[in-house]
């Protein structure tokens, strides 16, 4: 807890992967390479695999049939009978 132990604390860093983790300075750089909180980093598609499926157009979603009937076993309509 920086503090308790503020000289420990100013000779620690924190991690920009998270924040709980703190490492002494000179341990940082190699802490970042093997961080396990480290996120894989999201490359750009690559260009050839975009030319295979850009000419197949995209499917527009199909709503599954329906199996319900709301009018299917309703009672005939009765008039009411006229109040006097």
């Amino acid at each position: 807890c920086p503090q308790n132990n503020p000289q420990v604390s100013r000779t620690l860093a924190t991690c920009p992967f998270n924040a709980r983790h703190r490492v002494p300075r000179s341990l940082l750089r190699g802490h970042l390479t093997s961080c396990p909180d480290k996120l894989p980093l999201e490359l750009p598609p690559d260009p050839e695999d975009m030319a295979k499926t850009a000419g197949d157009p995209p499917q527009a979603w199909q709503p599954p049939p329906c199996q319900e009937d709301w009018d299917a076993g309703e009672a005939p309509a009765v008039s009411p009978e006229p109040l006097l």
